[in-house]
Parts: C-alpha cells; sequence; structure tokens
C-alpha cells in the first residue's frame, strides 16, 4: 500500500471509527493513539531503500486533519439563547455579532485581534486540551506565574496540584448536557454558559471560561467563599419572586444565616437567634431587629414605617391598612390580601421564619 493509499484510509477512518491496515488494529478517531500508531506507520521503511519521502507531509496533513475535524462554528450563549458571549468559529473568536475578530488561537497561545505579534499575546496554555489528564497551567500576558490551571474539564484559581487546593479553588466545571457542552459555576453550580458541543475545538473552552471567570468577578468571590461564616450545607429554604429577576432576588435561609442566594458579599448576611436579627457584618445598632412572636421592630430606635405586626395569619406594616401591603401565605406562596398584585408575590421552597420573611418583603434587607 502507497502512503497516499495509506492516507486516503486514515482520513476516511476518522470519520468511521476503528480501521485495521496490514493486521494491525488502530486507535478510535481523533485520538491520540491515532497519531501514535500513524507516526509507527510511517517511521517503519516501505520500500527497498528504507526511505520514507511521504511521510513528513502526510503525517503532518493527518495532524492537521484529526485536530481540525470537531471544529465548526457556534454562539457561545450566557444563560440562556437570548444573551450571547462569543461568536466562534473553528480557532478564531468573534463578538456577538461576528463583526469583531477578538481572539484567535495559534499553537498554545491565544492572540486578541487580528495580529499575532509579541504584543498582542493575551494568554498562553500549556495545552488546549481543557479535558487534559494532567493539570495544565494558563499564564495571562507579561505574567511569568501561572494564574490559572484546568483539567478534567475543570477552571481552577492558581496552579497548586494537591486535592484539597483544588477543591477549594474551583471555579468553573464543564459538562457534556445533551448536545451541549455548559459550563457551571463551582461555587454554587448555576449555569453560566454553553454551546453546541461538537462545534468547536477544546481550545473554545479555555477562552470560554477564562472570560467567564473575568466577567463575572469569580475570583474574589470564591475568596469571599473560603473566608464566610461556615454556612450549613444542610437542608435550606429558599425564597423568591413570582415574576421579575428570579436570579438577582432569590434569597436562601439555612436555618440560621438568610443571606442572597447567588451572592456571597458577606455584607449581605443577617443572623437570627429567634429573638434577634441583625446583620453578620457591621455593628450599627440601628441595624438590629427584634421579634416576640407577634411584633418586628428595630431595638434601638422608634420607626412606625419598619414595624410590622403578624396575627398568626397575616403579617403587615403597623403603618399601613392598605391590602396590598398586608400578608398570608398559601402553599407555599406568599401573596397580598387583594390578590391584584402578581408582582409582589413570592414562593417559598421549605421553611422559613416570619421575621425574616418580613426583612425581605420590606426592603431591609437587600440582595445587593
Amino acid at each position: 500500500m502507497s502512503p497516499l493509499h495509506f492516507f486516503a484510509v486514515v482520513t476516511n477512518s476518522l470519520h468511521g471509527g476503528l480501521f485495521c491496515i496490514t493486521g494491525k488494529r488502530f486507535s478510535r478517531p481523533g485520538s491520540k493513539r491515532v497519531c501514535e500508531d500513524a507516526l509507527t506507520y510511517f517511521n517503519t521503511p516501505h520500500s527497498k531503500n528504507g526511505k520514507n519521502r511521504w511521510s513528513s507531509f502526510i503525517f503532518t496533513s493527518l495532524l492537521l486533519f484529526s485536530l481540525t475535524t470537531h471544529a465548526g462554528n457556534s454562539f457561545v450563549f450566557i444563560g440562556d439563547t437570548t444573551n450571547k458571549l462569543f461568536w466562534c468559529s473553528n480557532n478564531q473568536i468573534y463578538s456577538p455579532d461576528k463583526q469583531t475578530l477578538v481572539y484567535f488561537q495559534k499553537g498554545n497561545i491565544f492572540f486578541s485581534g487580528e495580529n499575532e505579534s509579541r504584543n498582542n499575546i493575551f494568554i498562553l496554555t500549556t495545552s488546549m486540551d481543557f479535558n487534559s489528564d494532567k493539570l495544565e497551567l494558563l499564564y495571562e500576558k507579561d505574567n511569568r506565574s501561572a494564574t490559572y490551571s484546568f483539567s478534567h474539564n475543570k477552571f481552577y484559581l492558581g496552579k497548586n496540584q494537591s486535592e484539597d487546593f483544588q477543591k477549594k479553588n474551583e471555579l468553573i466545571h464543564v459538562q457534556r448536557a445533551k448536545k451541549w457542552l455548559a459550563f457551571y459555576s463551582s461555587l454554587n453550580d448555576s449555569l453560566l454558559a454553553f454551546y453546541a458541543a461538537d462545534s468547536l475545538p477544546s481550545s473554545a473552552a479555555i477562552m470560554v471560561a477564562y472570560t467567564l471567570n473575568k466577567k463575572l468577578d469569580l475570583e474574589s468571590k470564591i475568596s469571599l467563599k473560603q473566608n464566610r461564616l461556615p454556612f450549613d450545607d444542610a437542608p435550606f429554604s429558599t425564597l423568591k419572586p413570582v415574576l421579575g429577576n428570579q436570579t438577582v432576588n432569590e434569597w436562601i435561609w439555612d436555618g440560621r444565616f438568610l443571606r442572597p442566594r447567588w451572592n456571597v458579599d458577606q455584607r449581605l448576611v443577617w443572623t437570627f437567634d429567634g429573638q434577634t436579627i441583625k446583620p453578620v457584618n457591621g455593628n450599627n445598632i440601628y441595624d438590629q431587629y427584634t421579634w416576640d412572636g407577634e411584633n418586628f421592630k428595630p431595638i434601638w430606635r422608634t420607626n412606625n414605617a419598619e414595624e410590622w405586626s403578624w396575627d398568626g395569619h397575616q403579617f403587615k406594616p403597623v403603618w399601613s391598612s392598605d391590602p396590598a401591603n398586608q400578608y398570608f401565605i398559601q402553599d407555599g406562596t406568599i401573596k397580598p390580601t387583594d390578590g391584584t398584585h402578581p408582582e409582589k408575590e413570592w414562593k417559598m421552597e421549605g421553611d422559613i421564619p416570619v421575621p425574616m420573611l418580613i426583612l425581605i418583603i420590606s426592603g431591609i434587607a437587600r440582595p445587593y
């Protein structure tokens, strides 16, 4: 069999699966073993004079073909299909309107803009395989120390290889979800972005993870998480509006602490010991409230605008008799008693104490 004939068999087999040649079984398409097997073949003399003048050309072509088998085009969506992070075409990353080339990849380097000059180097990596078995490093421009690392479809802050360090510093993890490659926050498992799984090379996942980290400031949030008070990971309850921005305005209660579910800023956390409600951070006594089972009010000052009452069925501000400001709980939904304001309804999963509901609905506790 001639080298050119062999190359035709190889390229066909990359689409079709396993193949045999002269009794030898080769590996699955696109795998590292394909390249190794092909290299072994090309380095073995097949002519009387032992020369392999076609080997270099054909092996290079094979490598290029194998590496681009899954390349193509896709939008990278943020959250849902209405918001876009990038338009990607093979190793090129464009603005969502497809008009501006933002980055392109060559070798283990991502360049910014259209020029591959040294000044346009954006990030460098030790590999472009986001699912690499070993820990790969990512260097930012003009930084001799690796800022981030990745392995097994996970993106980390720093480069320490210890299991404990990686667990604490994991920023993003990536999973296949049917036809999509989905990027999740490792802080709270929320979906951050996704794109068509088979449409882009692995290098795209590296740039997407890096950009999401910068765009969403995950690095600072993970630092806050490491230094926060020990919220229980045991069962918790949640509260979110029926209408409007549920992500921003969702709250979580773990039996002791109330905080925004998707914001780990400790300045937004409240605690309740059964009698006193107050922020976890801060020593302002005017931010402290008391609860006696029926009445919610400030401890250190008199302010009727912040006083609420509970009669076992309804809770309401003492200063208002408007039914739109009086609430009752029905099948996990908190509703105004007049029944005409769905925009003021909240959905509760689990059980949250009435004073903490008042804290949220009154607007005293803010999610950002």
